[in-house]
């Protein structure tokens, strides 16, 4: 797995995250304690050191609807109450008026507050300045609070000091002073509503002065002061409707007479026989002509027969009927010329009709011109007049308001004495310095954690492309720490409890490491099995020497031949754990000073011998890298099953680096809370650079229970480069 897939893998794992956490509260612990512990003192210090502050409250109620003496019909010009949300924002409003400058100011004039030299700096012992009523004023409003209670008309007033009478005083103080100013405030829009509707009044009566007289001579101009304009109105129109009456009666006549005329005129072109009877009755001259004229024609006729033309009595008749005819003749022309005067007669009557009628329209439209102006005028002078009597009736109403000395709020409750302190709170304030410092002490914790660069976890050193073979809890004793860091070692036998932990205490968590560990080398290449491994850390006092003993001892157990090599050719420690002489070594053997029967000694563990360092030599780079030390290391192969060797550190010296490409493989010993990731990267990297099998990293001194490895009581678990594995107290998974 490579490094950034380690660390995806690690951070979508909630339970990473939470070792983390734990891991840094186990390590910081008593940090965290000691700066809460001190935040807690100072918060205790202060709570008892800062004035005691006691508060009080008056309620007042706000009402929409306050008395009305002067009933409901006559309205305060100077009333703020409007609808609901209106309300609302009126007594939002309001509240803000009885925290502002002004009713502070009010209320510090009204107690003398500004006069009072232990007011400002609010200790009895210890006096102020005075005479500075800004100053005082800005000093009560930090000290005034104003909350409304839910779902009511009614607010609290509270007011805080060091002085509980003063406090009473002080709350009842600013709910009376802003009554006062409400009051004030009414008044004063009263007056300015009195001043406006004076001017208004003034102005009204002239304008509607200027009306009427423009009205009047309206009238006298038109001479509308005899009859109205109404009256005048519907003469016209009585008479224009009797002269279209009778236009209408004349042009049916005159209709009537040209058909008359016409059939005259029809009728009277014929004989005399012919013409209508209807028509000679109209005439009775001319129906009498038209009867003898026909008596004497039949008389004429019938005589004709018998006397002849020629004959005296028909020369007679013809003479009598050429009379009448002429007289007849002379009918018809008087009877059709009357009929033509009667229609030039009707005609004449007619048009002058027509002509009355157009001039009756014509005094009608001026009459309507003339009537729209002066209902202009009429509607002018009686706006203005309403206009007049309405301010008027509201400058009545003003200076009678002007005498209630009413508001639209009232004291509920006025502020008594307060017994006990508000402030300070003792165990609010302790509670809040407790927290405080926890987290100020949690912040520096994880502060502090993350400066910290050593290697904490399997994850950190997973994050770095290496494998994690084991896990070795912490010792009672280091193994590897310097005797004058730790102190004098409890002996057991002949050796230092430790540092041989899987004799020691085989049954123990960290015996079963080593035996995990054992098993993983064991089966991690079956094909090219692994005989000779050096083991190695990236700086000094890391315990390497003691993992490498206690690893050769587990394998030894296991049933095969092991050699420790101590390798380190600088400052040699096998000799001590192992309790043998070092007079000769590896370097004896590798300068053929001595042969390997004689170097190699046993021990009192089956399996296991162990070859010392031998003498310090002046060149130790120079001795591992010659042709003789490998062919040492080939003939001490082909004695053993497996050959261990403890180098010393890869980033102090080159001795590590150098042993590294000769064996089939290399152990990374690191310490919890002591290696760095840096100097662990540089060894990886100086590893990397001479090709060195690197088989994994054995992380020691991990305390289990803090740093959540898995470590816990009746059992343990650790994570190797094979998965992880899981063993009861006392097992043998060895076995």
């Amino acid at each position: 797995m490579d490094t950034a897939a380690k660390q995806s893998s690690s951070l979508e794992d909630p339970q990473h995250d939470l070792r983390e956490i734990v891991q840094v509260l186990g390590e910081y612990k008593w940090l965290i304690a000691g700066i809460a512990a001190v935040v807690l003192a100072a918060g205790a210090a202060w709570t008892l050191r800062t004035p005691k502050v006691y508060e009080a409250a008056t309620t007042i109620e706000y009402d929409p609807n306050p008395s009305r003496p002067l009933g409901g019909e006559v309205q305060d010009v100077a009333d703020p109450i409007g609808n609901y949300w209106a309300t609302r924002e009126f007594f939002g409003t309001q509240n803000l008026v009885i925290a502002s400058r002004e009713v502070a100011e009010r209320a510090v004039q009204k107690l003398g507050l500004h006069e009072d030299p232990s007011y400002l700096s609010q200790d009895d012992d210890a006096p102020g300045e005075t005479g500075d009523a800004q100053a005082a004023a800005r000093a009560l409003q930090s000290r005034l609070t104003v909350e409304p209670v839910p779902d009511t008309r009614l607010v609290q007033i509270f007011a805080r000091d060091v002085n509980p009478e003063r406090a009473r005083l002080i709350a009842n103080a600013v709910a009376d002073s802003y009554l006062e100013k409400t009051i004030e405030d009414r008044l004063e829009a009263t007056d300015r509503a009195k001043d406006w509707l004076e001017n208004q009044l003034s102005t009204l009566r002239e304008e509607l002065s200027e009306a009427e007289l423009a009205l009047h001579a309206f009238k006298k101009d038109h001479n509308v002061l005899s009859v109205s304009m109404e009256d005048r109105q519907n003469l016209v129109a009585s008479d224009i409707r009797a002269t279209n009456d009778k236009l209408t009666e004349t042009r049916n006549q005159r209709i009537e007479l040209e058909a008359r005329l016409k059939r005259l005129r029809a009728w009277l072109s014929k004989r005399i026989e012919q013409i209508d009877p209807a028509l000679l009755a109209d005439d009775p001259a001319l129906a009498e002509l038209a009867l003898e004229l026909r008596d004497k024609r039949q008389e004429r006729d019938a005589l004709a027969v018998k006397y002849g033309v020629a004959h005296p009595t028909m020369k007679t008749l013809a003479q009598e009927i050429e009379i009448l005819e002429q007289q007849v003749a002379r009918e018809k022309t008087a009877l059709l010329a009357s009929a033509e005067q009667d229609v030039e007669q009707i005609r004449s009557v007619e048009q002058g009709l027509r002509a009355a009628a157009g001039d009756a329209h014509s005094a009608g439209l001026n009459l309507n011109l003339r009537e729209i102006e002066y209902r202009r005028l009429n509607h002018d002078r009686d706006n203005k007049a309403k206009l007049y009597e309405i301010v008027l009736q509201r400058l009545t109403e003003t200076d009678i308001t002007r005498m209630l000395r009413t508001t639209h709020v009232r004291v509920l409750d006025r502020a008594l004495v307060p017994s006990t302190p508000v402030s300070p709170n003792l165990v609010k304030n302790l509670g809040a310095s407790l927290l405080a410092g926890l987290l100020l002490g949690l912040a520096a914790a994880f502060f502090m954690s993350r400066l910290d660069r050593t290697v904490r976890s399997i994850e950190s050193i997973e994050s770095l492309g290496l494998d994690v073979l084991g896990v070795i809890p912490h010792l009672g004793v280091s193994a590897g720490q310097d005797e004058q860091k730790r102190g004098p070692r409890v002996v057991v036998g002949a050796h230092k409890v430790g540092e041989l932990i899987v004799v020691d205490e085989p049954m123990s968590p960290a015996a079963e490491t080593f035996r995990m560990i054992r098993t993983n080398l064991t089966f991690m290449s079956q094909e090219h099995p692994l005989r000779s491994i050096v083991v190695t850390s990236a700086m000094p006092l890391e315990g390497k020497t003691t993992i490498a003993s206690n690893l050769a001892i587990s394998l030894a157990q296991f049933g095969r031949s092991v050699l420790l090599v101590d390798s380190d050719l600088r400052r040699p420690r096998i000799h001590r754990v192992l309790e043998v002489d070092n007079k000769r070594g590896l370097s004896t053997l590798v300068e053929g000073l001595a042969t390997v029967n004689a170097a190699v000694r046993a021990t009192r563990i089956d399996g296991l011998s162990v070859l010392t360092s031998g003498p310090v030599p002046a060149n130790p780079s120079e001795l591992l890298h010659s042709p003789a030390f490998a062919r040492v290391k080939e003939e001490l192969l082909s004695h053993f099953d497996y050959v261990l060797f403890d180098s010393p550190p890869i980033g102090a010296v080159t001795d590590a680096a150098i042993l590294a490409p000769q064996v089939d493989g290399t152990l990374l010993v690191v310490r919890a809370g002591t290696s760095t990731l840096q100097a662990v990267t540089g060894a990886r990297k100086q590893l990397g650079s001479v090709s060195a099998n690197v088989l994994g990293v054995i992380l020691n001194d991990a305390d289990l229970r803090i740093k959540g490895y898995g470590y816990g009581a009746g059992g343990y678990a650790y994570r190797s480069a094979i998965g992880y594995a899981s063993v009861e107290e006392g097992a043998d998974a060895a076995q």
